[in-house]
């Protein structure tokens, strides 16, 4: 029996994007800790990533990525947007929600809803997932999704594994109903057995036997590339047999930009062409949840993502999760 394929009733119709100013690059790395340009390169591609200033945090990043979206297409108008969703793990507060204060300071009706979410590198395809869901079942008509991440401020600089590979950046995308169906394929994995691999402890401050007050991230990298490698080609898989596309019917692939290196085993290992593959790492570094949407926007921009193109999105990584989906760019 043929499946009938998953789609959703949406579009992307505006997108922007925002970047700190103050860049760290891998020479003042090479102050802080032992490590070389030379080094950094080889092992993840990473040449610079950004840092939010002293005054900036998650939600003035994902304001400032709405203001860019806003700028892009004058035609959005905030106040008729239904739902908030703020893809972060390094959220201003516990509470309020990162969506709260965007929500607030931005003037969209109090009757919206807010919701943030917290998926690591996974939270973009999380975030755009779960409005898609919210449109589809009618709760809402369209829904603005966030990604956001001051990753930065929870990053260990005297561990020079984890300390090279991070980045602070936001992206906004407004989600709309749409009958074209330009989403497909929407799919969410979990394996929470490998979460000691990539954490960050908060309240309770003991995972795996492991005790780690500090609060900072960390990571043991060689146990998440394995895992990575051992799963995503298949997540890879079912998110095509979802949307009832080939891997040659893609245009574009876009991976959670960890680092090169891994992007291109995982080229490799899913047999997709490495430049037809769309990164951010190398000049954003290892953004989280924002660095998905860091490697579309540019390519919308220059030109090389076109209208009708099909782009394979897919997120993993703490918890471990994985999110993903394929995407029409209208």
């Amino acid at each position: 029996m043929t499946r009938e394929p998953l789609t959703a009733p949406v579009r992307v119709s505006a997108a922007g994007m925002y970047a700190p100013h103050e860049t760290i690059t891998n020479a003042d790395l090479e102050r802080m800790v032992e490590t070389s340009d030379e080094w950094i390169v080889q092992r993840t591609g990473i040449r610079t990533r950004r840092k939010a200033a002293q005054t900036e945090f998650t939600s003035d990043l994902c304001i400032k990525a709405v203001q860019d979206l806003a700028n892009q297409n004058p035609h959005v108008d905030l106040r008729s947007v239904d739902f908030v969703i703020v893809a972060t793990t390094t959220p201003d507060y516990v509470y309020p929600s990162v969506a709260a204060l965007v929500q607030d300071r931005l003037g969209i009706p109090t009757s919206s809803g807010a919701l943030d979410i917290s998926a690591a590198c996974a939270g973009f395809c999380s975030a755009l997932n779960i409005g898609a869901a919210l449109i589809t079942s009618g709760q809402t008509r369209n829904a603005l999704i966030l990604a956001g991440e001051t990753l930065t401020r929870s990053v260990d600089y005297t561990d020079r594994a984890t300390c090279v590979l991070f980045g602070d950046g936001a992206a906004a995308m407004l989600l709309e109903y749409d009958e074209r169906r330009a989403l497909a394929g929407m799919d969410a994995g979990s394996d929470g057995s490998v979460g000691p691999a990539l954490y960050r402890t908060a309240t309770r401050a003991e995972i795996a036997g492991i005790v780690d007050e500090s609060g900072l991230l960390r990571q043991v990298g060689r146990d998440v590339y394995r895992w990575v490698m051992e799963n995503i080609p298949q997540t890879v898989e079912r998110i095509l047999d979802r949307a009832g596309v080939q891997l040659g019917d893609i245009d574009w692939f876009i991976p959670h930009s960890a680092n090169m290196r891994m992007i291109e085993a995982l080229c490799k290992r899913v047999n997709f062409p490495l430049e037809r593959t769309l990164t951010s790492v190398e000049e954003y570094g290892n953004t989280s949840a924002v660095s998905i949407p860091l490697a579309l926007i540019p390519a919308v921009r220059d030109g090389r993502v076109k209208s009708g193109d099909r782009i394979l999105m897919v997120g993993f990584g703490g918890g471990l999760v994985s999110a993903g989906a394929v995407l029409t760019w209208t």
